[in-house]
């Protein structure tokens, strides 16, 4: 509950934003007779055409200036005085100036530019001059040749995020410069009431600024925040260092925190690097190592070390005390060569992310799964050859499963054509190819006997071993490894002008460094497994032909119809394989061993394989000869539009069918029909996709006196009038990514930031949600409501603020997904369905306000999925921010007002609530 303190403290920020706004808005309604043009992109430092040269002797040394005047020009020779009248325009070296009107006196070595004033009073022309220390808008300048110094009134200079302004300024031959009356404007509005006033201010480009007393104003107004001296940096590049100061806060359970305060390592041009460290006041501390890395044109990167002690008295009712720590890598090459490495990293305690909850990016906490990649590939011998070894990790912290690939390793040669000047098509395209892999995966999961039978050595529930160094023996007996060698056979030729044929030969070659050998024990009615430490090998082969073809069908209409034409293109495809029985006794590879005895004492055998679970499996049991066939189709139609060119609008992008008849089985010799759809509508707006398994035989159902048996039978149901069959599983997706039609034109791909960028989104044309688009859980694809590709840095290597995009009005992502499957298990029917609603976007209520916002629903548990709302205000130099979680295991809100400069991004007021443990 919400607390009358708390709801107070919200309508005190509220107020103080809106008048923060007022404030901000209010000087720019008073007349101004002043109104400087933009720094940088004034075309008075712009050389015009038609200019003149003129000598000047700098220190004994005569050099030339360049001057223009659009009025006229006028020189006196006995003074050596020259006047330059209407858009007077000199360029001297490094330094371009451009006034009203300018004064170049050679005895002197100076020269002078002012501004003039129009009929009704208002200055026009005044003087903007640039040299290698910046661009300066100024009232009047007095500049020396000999010294390089200049004496400038009125001053307007564009310091990194904001501007510094002054009475008068006195520039240095090094570009330095010292400023009276001045004051910091921190952000690109030159009228904004927020600064930061100081009667004395040294700038040195590129370095620092450094001030004596400042005081801050807020909507012209002093306050009592006030320094006797100040410092900003003002390095343009990345390249600084600093101390950065802790974010404070409360939790519930570790006490008052101070967090991320440390030191900033950025003055490499390649790496930047922050140590922080986190202290509770209970006693818990965490120290972070945090680092970037780029080489232009080669990588880039990022290395995250966390360790955290949680620790609080024993006296608490959940006391704490466990060390964690998570690592995170990511190495990505930006340029194609023989050789890449890229990494992606993520693992770490299975109590790290429930000891350390982060409410900025709280997908993590509720994260189960975490996945880690990394890969070395190359070629060599001309790219005749290609190699990659690779380690893959994969760890679940709710139900402690750990998966370790390490390593993996292939080789493969490219396909050779040793017959490609040949005649003849079908030896001309005949071409092999070999290639080899291993594999090595440690698991922590002891699987529990799913065999059927009864195994006197084995366990009937999954179990798993601790992952410790003592634990080491355990797991790497537990482990899985092996390789194998494939070398394919195959060519294509055109048969009948309209037919592909596609005949083709594989063999493999399996590797092991030990067998199973089963052994039946008659007193206990089980099956011992032993396994036999030793080099085994096992070879297959196969053999298969496919004809393709391709058919169109266009069905015209009449010219006064809407609808131009309709094509249907199908892409059927017929196809034969074979393989042996490997199971025979010649081979080696099975052994017919007793696993049971029934109830009138005769004995039930199993052919049971050496390789059963090994990491590339085993050869296949049973001969195999089956016809397959496939169908796949897409329907597009042209619709007559106002222009001259038809419209083309798809109908179905996708529907197939496919099934396999094997005519050498024993019964059930028809596989499963597989039908899958996808269309798009509205222009692709909407983008639907559907898929189905169906089960072709029938199914009888008994009743026993204790309940309903189903049995399923070999007969096809379509033989029995029964329809195509029994539905086994089916899903359907419907996603749509709506936007205004501000937003209809961008590019698809762009990306977008605020500020110095640090928090960016990358956005492609549209979400993925056909079942070709990207990785599937095999329930459909789940969309979990982040914004795309969307990833938070923190405020020390970036500064970003927020996240905003003001010129998308709104912005709506939403996805419907719908699975369910059905089973047939102890003759009994299991059914699984999952059906959830995914809803995320922003909305701009107005140019200044935005709103962002996620849920979902999970439509079989009845309750919403992990919601936010988000609220962004522009105030000018100002800024306000907040979230809120209204329910769940996160429910917290925070609120910020800050101002945007990075230079002053601790100047902030801030409220955070958290109603969760940590």
């Amino acid at each position: 509950m919400v607390s009358v303190k708390n709801i107070s403290f919200i309508l005190v920020l509220l107020l103080t934003a809106f008048g923060l706004r007022a404030q901000e808005g209010s000087l720019k309604n008073d007349p101004v007779k002043i109104e400087p043009t933009p720094l940088g992109t004034s075309p008075t430092t712009t050389r015009p055409v038609g200019t003149d040269t003129l000598k000047i002797n700098n220190n004994g040394i005569e050099t030339t200036i360049l001057y223009y005047a659009e009025d006229s020009i006028i020189t006196k020779t006995a003074t050596n005085v020259t006047y330059l009248y209407g858009n007077a325009y000199i360029e001297y070296g490094d330094i371009k100036l451009d006034a009203a009107q300018i004064i170049i006196d050679r005895n002197q070595n100076e020269l002078i530019a002012k501004g003039v004033q129009d009929s009704t009073g208002s200055w026009i022309g005044l003087p903007v001059f640039q040299d290698k220390g910046g661009v300066y808008e100024t009232r009047g300048i007095r500049y020396n040749f000999a010294t390089n110094r200049a004496k400038i009134t009125g001053v307007v200079t564009k310091q990194d995020e904001g501007y510094v302004s002054g009475e008068e300024i006195k520039k240095n031959q090094d570009g330095s410069a010292y400023i009276k009356g001045g004051k910091f404007i921190p952000c690109a509005d030159l009228l904004a009431t927020t600064y930061i006033r100081a009667d004395k201010i040294k700038v040195i480009p590129g370095d620092k600024i450094i001030t004596g007393p400042a005081q801050l104003y807020i909507g012209d107004i002093p306050t009592i925040f006030a320094l006797p001296f100040a410092f900003f940096p003002d390095v343009k590049s990345d390249a600084q260092s600093g101390i950065l100061f802790p974010k404070y806060g409360e939790e519930r359970v570790r006490g008052i925190f101070l967090r991320e305060g440390g030191y900033f390592f950025g003055n490499n041009e390649y790496i930047r690097t922050a140590v922080t460290g986190d202290y509770y006041s209970k006693g818990s501390f965490g120290l972070n190592v945090r680092s970037t890395y780029k080489k232009r044109y080669k990588y880039s990167g990022s290395v995250d070390l966390k360790f955290s002690k949680s620790k609080t008295p024993e006296i608490d009712e959940n006391p704490l005390n466990s060390n964690d720590f998570w690592v995170s890598i990511s190495h990505r090459p930006e340029t194609k060569g023989k050789t890449r490495f890229s990494a992606s990293v993520n693992a770490g305690t299975s109590s790290y992310n429930n000891n350390n909850i982060n409410t900025e990016n709280f997908q993590n906490n509720i994260r189960s799964e975490f996945r880690s990649n990394i890969s070395l590939a190359g070629s060599f011998a001309n790219n005749k050859f290609s190699y990659g070894l690779s380690a893959r990790h994969s760890q679940n912290i709710q139900t402690n499963i750990l998966d370790v690939s390490l390593p993996e390793f292939s080789l493969s040669m490219t396909r050779v054509m040793p017959f490609s000047f040949a005649e003849q098509e079908a030896l001309k395209r005949l071409s092999f190819s070999w290639a080899f892999s291993t594999s090595n995966k440690i698991t922590n999961l002891v699987r529990p006997n799913t065999a059927g039978f009864d195994i006197s050595n084995s366990t009937n529930e999954a179990d798993t071993i601790a992952v410790t160094f003592a634990k080491l023996p355990e797991l790497f007996a537990n482990a899985q490894n092996g390789a194998r060698h494939s070398i394919p056979i195959s060519t294509s030729f055109p048969l009948l002008e309209n037919f592909n044929v596609s005949p083709s030969v594989s063999f493999q070659e399996l590797w092991y460094l030990e067998e199973l050998d089963y052994t039946y024990l008659e007193d206990e009615n089980a099956v011992r497994i032993d396994t036999l430490n030793g080099f085994s090998r096992a070879t297959t082969y196969g053999a298969s032909v496919s004809v393709n073809t391709q058919l169109y069908g266009i069905k015209n209409f009449k010219p006064s119809s809407k609808i131009e034409s309709i094509r249907h293109i199908m892409y059927p495809s017929l196809s034969f394989s074979y393989s042996p029985d490997f199971g025979q006794e010649k081979y080696g590879y099975y052994k017919n061993i007793q696993v049971d005895t029934t109830s009138t004492g005769e004995p039930v055998y199993r052919f049971l394989s050496k390789y059963n679970g090994f990491a590339f499996g085993s050869p296949t049991l049973g001969e195999s000869a089956s016809i397959g066939f496939s169908l796949n189709n897409k329907v597009e139609m042209k619709v007559r539009s106002d222009t001259a060119k038809s419209e083309k609008v798809s109908i179905f992008e996708n529907l197939s069918f496919s099934t396999n008849y094997n005519f050498l089985a024993d019964s059930f010799n028809l596989s499963d029909y597989n039908i899958s759809a996808r269309t798009s509508l509205f222009k692709k707006k909407i983008d639907l996709s559907a898929a189905m398994t169906i089960d072709p035989y029938t199914y009888l159902t008994t009743n026993d006196g204790e309940g309903d048996i189903v049995r399923r039978l070999d007969v096809v149901a379509l033989t029995q009038g029964k329809g195509i069959g029994k539905i086994r599983s089916g899903r359907f997706s419907l996603s749509t990514n709506l936007n205004s039609k501000t937003s209809s034109n961008n590019s698809s791909s762009s990306v977008r930031s605020t500020g110095a960028g640090g928090l960016a989104t990358i956005e492609g044309g549209g979400l993925d949600g056909g079942f070709d688009n990207g990785p599937d859980d095999g329930y459909g694809t789940l969309n979990n409501g982040e914004m795309k590709n969307q990833q938070r840095v923190p405020q020390y290597f970036d500064d970003p603020n927020a996240y905003i995009d003001i010129s998308v009005p709104w912005n709506i992502r939403f996805s419907y997904n719908y699975s369910f499957g059905q089973s047939l298990f102890n003759n009994k029917f299991t059914t699984t369905t999952r059906q959830s609603i995914r809803m995320n976007g922003q909305v701009a209520i107005s140019e200044k306000w935005q709103l962002t916002f996620n849920t979902g629903y999970d439509v079989e548990l009845k309750e919403f999925t992990q919601s936010s709302l988000g609220v962004y205000r522009d105030l000018g130099c100002w800024e306000l921010s907040g979230n809120w979680i209204p329910f769940g295991r996160f429910t917290s809100y925070s609120i910020d007002i800050q101002i945007k400069a990075s230079a002053l991004k601790d100047l902030k007021l801030s409220r955070r609530r958290s109603f969760f443990d940590n």
